[in-house]
């Protein structure tokens, strides 16, 4: 495997693998996009497509090994870890200026969770400022994961009423997991819990979303494991291409079904980063 990294002149994230590369005893090529800027333009023009550019352009590192292109920390380090695997639990971060999230704790594949462990401690020791999500399930894991004390935010995200969590997450919700969950996200410094109005695959695989009734649903399993009326809580749509937006006044009919079980849910405008 002859690796190839694409980096940036003083890159925290591209710091922390190459940090990686060399304790494992991995040769690799860098090639910094500003002082070898002819073979990397002829590098991204052959390769435009694989690419992604976040709000501030480019983002970096960029890893190629010849079978696959890897962008972004969390991405590169799981699939240095791991190949393929964790694929399911380190997605693209949505956050910059030193932030890193795409981890989800909940979705770790069985097998893989000291690599995930090893993941988040590698991402902060490097310097990232961590957000952790979870949807419920593997409190178990998260549990260990927070007890490591690398996390500086913690979001849970109740996906749906526990009928829908195989087709929205993938997997089965267990009340007492979604209790450890919340009680553990709550016993957190920084903590954000939302009821997310997702988008999944429906019958015929045609998309279809969470409805303010199913809303309602989750608030009630919500209370059910924490049993408090008063917990905070947020209501955020996905976005997802192929469906209408949900924003604002769109959001209204689930708050209100949402209230009648947790008086103190609000409508929540994603952040900017």
């Amino acid at each position: 495997m002859s690796i190839t990294l694409y980096t940036a002149p003083d890159c925290l994230r591209c710091k922390i693998v190459k940090e990686f590369l060399a304790e494992r005893g991995q040769e690799y090529t860098a090639f910094d996009f500003k002082a070898d800027k002819d073979i990397f333009n002829a590098y991204y023009r052959a390769n435009r497509s694989a690419i992604y550019r976040n709000p501030e352009g480019v983002e970096f590192p960029i890893f190629d090994d010849g079978t696959v292109i890897r962008q972004g920390t969390g991405e590169i380090l799981a699939y240095l870890l791991s190949g393929r695997v964790l694929e399911a639990c380190v997605t693209r971060s949505e956050l910059l200026h030193g932030w890193i999230s795409g981890l989800n704790v909940s979705a770790c594949p069985a097998g893989q969770e000291d690599n995930f462990v090893t993941l988040v401690r590698l991402l902060a020791k490097g310097g990232l400022t961590v957000e952790l999500h979870a949807d419920g399930r593997r409190a178990d894991l998260l549990k260990r994961v927070l007890d490591e004390g690398h996390v500086s935010r913690m979001v849970l995200d109740v996906v749906g009423p526990a009928g829908l969590y195989p087709a929205v997450a993938g997997g089965e919700l267990a009340l007492d997991d979604l209790k450890q969950s919340i009680a553990l996200t709550r016993g957190h410094k920084e903590h954000l819990i939302r009821l997310v109005v997702s988008a999944y695959a429906g019958e015929g695989g045609a998309l279809a979303r969470v409805t303010p009734a199913e809303a309602a649903e989750a608030a009630k399993m919500v209370f059910e494991a924490c049993g408090d009326r008063m917990l905070p809580v947020f209501i955020e749509a996905q976005q997802v291409q192929g469906l209408e937006k949900l924003e604002d006044q769109a959001l209204l009919p689930y708050r209100s079904k949402v209230r009648a079980t947790l008086v103190k849910a609000e409508i929540r405008k994603p952040e900017a980063h």
